[in-house]
Formats: structure tokens, C-alpha cells, sequence
């Protein structure tokens, strides 16, 4: 059900020491994956993310998190859970058009990037976003240190760094879910859930 814009869903409703978190491409938009109930649909990977085996990554439930609809409404979504039998540990599939440990889409902060102030999404939550926008650009200088060449030559300057991403990835969704994959780092900061995992 959808909430007004100052409504306060918790971006997580457990904690769980040792977690692993992974963006997976969802070609689907925030309303269409509560919806359809799309967390029922994910599988997870066949080699498991944390001990390195195959076919050990058992359905554990899922949580709510809050994610903010097109119009800007909030939402509560299920991300799916999956538990290492090896390890005791557990790994969540996050759709791709949510940020990690950020309550509005990736779609609604890319709007605000480019300039476009006018949509109703972004003037819900433009003092939020404005807030993610300085975030990124705080950790700007260390993101490009980490990616290095990775996505091309990059610019001399992190006050440059959405049209630099822009530029490889094409959007901030699509930017998100390579740099967790390929550097395990995100656009804002570098979260232990994403960092390579080691069986105990």
C-alpha cells in the first residue's frame, strides 16, 4: 500500500550480522514488483556468494524495506532472503532500481541529477536527494581512486562524476549495480554487505 510522502518505512526491519546483499537487474519499476509479488520469483545464484559452493543457498524469507514509488509515495517491498547452509549466513537480492541503505529510487535520484525539478518525485523528497547528491560527491574522490580505469578514462574531478558514470553505465541504477559487482562499493559509500565474503 502506498504512503504519503512523509511517511517512514524502515529501509530495514532486521539485522543480521554477516549479511550479504546483492543488486540483481529488475527490469521492473517499484509498483510492478509489489504488485506481482516479484520477491517469489528470484533465485539465487547457483555458486554461493560467501562459501563458494554450489546448490547450497536455501529460500530464508524475506524483509521490508521502504522504497518511494514515481509519484514519490513510499512503499513497503519484500527483498528476498536465501541462507548458506555451509555458513549460517545470508544473502539478499536487492532489485536493481533500489539504492543500498537509500529509501528513494534510483530513477527519482536520477532525475534530480539531470535537472529535471520538476517531476512530482523529486520535489517529495528534493531536501533528501539534495542530501544523497553531497553524499555522492563526498565520496566522490574515493569511488574513482577504487574504480581507477575501470570505466574509462576518468575525470579530473568528482564534481564530474554522474556525467562520467552516465557516460559508462547509462544510468544510476545501471551504475549502482556494476559498481557493487565489479568493486563492491556503491555511489555513496563502501557497506560491509558487499565486500568479498569468507566462510567461518
Amino acid at each position: 500500500m502506498a504512503r504519503p510522502a512523509g511517511y517512514c518505512v524502515n529501509l530495514y526491519s532486521f539485522f543480521d550480522v554477516g549479511a550479504v546483499q546483492r543488486i540483481y537487474l529488475c527490469n521492473l519499476t517499484p509498483e510492478e514488483y509489489v504488485a506481482t509479488e516479484a520477491h517469489r520469483q528470484v533465485r539465487p545464484e547457483e555458486i554461493c556468494p560467501i562459501c563458494g559452493e554450489c546448490d547450497c543457498l536455501q529460500s530464508h524469507g524475506t524483509y521490508d524495506r521502504g522504497i518511494t514509488q514515481k509519484t514519490g509515495l513510499v512503499d513497503s517491498m519484500c527483498v528476498a532472503r536465501f541462507l548458506c547452509v555451509e555458513t549460517g549466513r545470508t544473502v539478499s537480492y536487492l532489485p536493481s532500481f533500489a539504492l543500498s541503505y537509500r529509501l528513494v529510487q534510483a530513477a527519482t535520484f536520477e532525475a534530480f541529477l539531470e535537472g529535471r525539478l520538476d517531476r512530482r518525485d523529486v520535489q517529495r523528497w528534493t531536501e533528501l536527494l539534495r542530501q544523497y547528491s553531497r553524499q555522492m560527491g563526498v565520496f566522490g574522490a574515493e569511488l574513482l581512486r577504487v574504480v581507477g580505469g575501470g570505466f574509462g578514462r576518468a575525470p579530473p574531478a568528482s564534481s564530474s562524476l554522474w556525467p562520467y558514470l552516465k557516460e559508462a553505465c547509462g544510468s544510476v541504477a545501471a551504475a549502482t549495480r556494476r559498481l557493487v559487482t565489479q568493486f563492491n562499493i556503491t555511489l555513496f559509500a563502501r557497506y560491509q554487505c558487499h565486500q568479498p565474503a569468507t566462510a567461518t
